[in-house]
């Protein structure tokens, strides 16, 4: 055997292994290479067409609030009011009737998707710096409260309006505020926007948002209703303790006048033909009401002409089911120069 040229080829072998095993590492990292820029670009591309969704169902949204606030200028003025009592109901179609302002939905309709409006007038509320100690009790309890957790609530939310720092027996004021882990003072003033409640001593996300994808329950001749909570019945802008019955939603009429589910839901029913004018045309299409307008007659205004409203709409795309919500306070102002005012906006809203 050679063995010089044993030697020569076995360093010949070598030298290509070598070079293979090279070769091999430079396509392992030039692949490694290409899966990141690749994964790079399909990143860049999901958040484009994500960002692309994203202003699409804002501006969905954003079409609603709009349509929303054309229809309460509209609502506000007399001129178009007067064009629409002339005509009956059914003579107009159902994109030109006049809005009802009781939280119910509102479809609109796009090339991308969809909106639904809910428009809640103020009016159909109760103010929570100007109702009384009573009613207020009364509203709590029938949320399901009782006993002390009750009183704590109702006491704490006077001692936070109120201007002076005495607390009522199972209300709150400074001392017990800046007790706690992140303290700050008790307000001694009228409430500014209606989540200042969730700083008030007893009132829990709960209370205040009502249990989320609860069930009305029926017991022993007593209805529950959970999905309700401080925000559906409460607002700053409302006149006061009296509600407009042409705008007060379902947790006001059961948990503010407390009349009966099917009796709240018969009212709700007849003013959408049209609005009650007065007691007489109330109880003459609600007649199961008699029992109980003795009681809560008082509590009741027909047509307010408060200004204020909120609108909530939520944009929803066609395919993938997303939505983008918005939530708007207004008030309808002839002297501005839209004939509206902002009060509130929130730009990211799911309730």
């Amino acid at each position: 055997m050679n063995w010089e040229l044993f030697k020569y080829g076995l360093r010949n072998l070598n030298a290509k292994g070598v070079a293979l095993i090279m070769v091999l590492w430079v396509m392992a990292i030039l692949s490694v290479i290409v899966f990141e820029f690749s994964y790079a670009m399909r990143t860049e591309v999901h958040i484009a067409r994500n960002f692309q969704e994203e202003l699409q169902l804002y501006a969905m949204a954003g079409g609603g609030v709009e349509r929303a606030i054309a229809e309460l200028i509209y609502k506000h003025d007399p001129r178009v009011m007067a064009k629409r009592k002339t005509m009956k109901t059914e003579d107009l179609p159902p994109e030109k009737r006049e809005w009802v302002t009781d939280g119910r939905g509102y479809r609109i309709t796009f090339e991308q998707g969809s909106c639904e409006v809910k428009v809640m007038g103020e009016a159909g509320k109760v103010n929570i710096n100007l109702v009384s100690g009573m009613l207020l009790q009364k509203i709590v309890t029938n949320l399901g409260l009782s006993g002390e957790i009750r009183d704590i609530v109702v006491d704490s939310i006077q001692d936070w309006r109120d201007p002076d720092d005495f607390y009522r027996l199972n209300g709150a004021e400074n001392d017990y505020y800046r007790s706690l882990k992140e303290p700050y003072d008790c307000k001694n003033g009228n409430l500014d926007s209606i989540e200042e409640l969730l700083l008030v001593r007893g009132v829990t996300p709960e209370l205040f948002y009502g249990k989320k994808g609860a069930k009305e329950k029926k017991g022993e001749g007593q209805e529950e209703w959970f999905p309700f909570g401080l925000k559906d019945i409460f607002s700053v802008y409302a006149p006061g303790e009296q509600v407009d019955i042409n705008s007060a939603a379902l947790p006001v009429l059961r948990f503010v006048l407390g009349i009966p589910g099917e009796v709240a839901r018969r009212i709700i029913q007849a003013r959408e033909e049209k609005g009650f004018e007065n007691h007489r045309d109330l109880l003459q299409r609600v007649p199961e009401l008699t029992p109980f307008l003795g009681e809560i007659g008082r509590f009741i205004l027909f047509q307010s002409a408060n200004p204020y409203y909120t609108i909530e709409a939520k944009g929803k795309n066609k395919e993938e089911g997303s939505v983008r919500g918005l939530k708007v306070i207004i008030k309808i102002d002839p002297k501005e120069k839209e004939g509206y005012k902002i009060i509130q906006w929130l730009d990211s809203f799911i309730s």
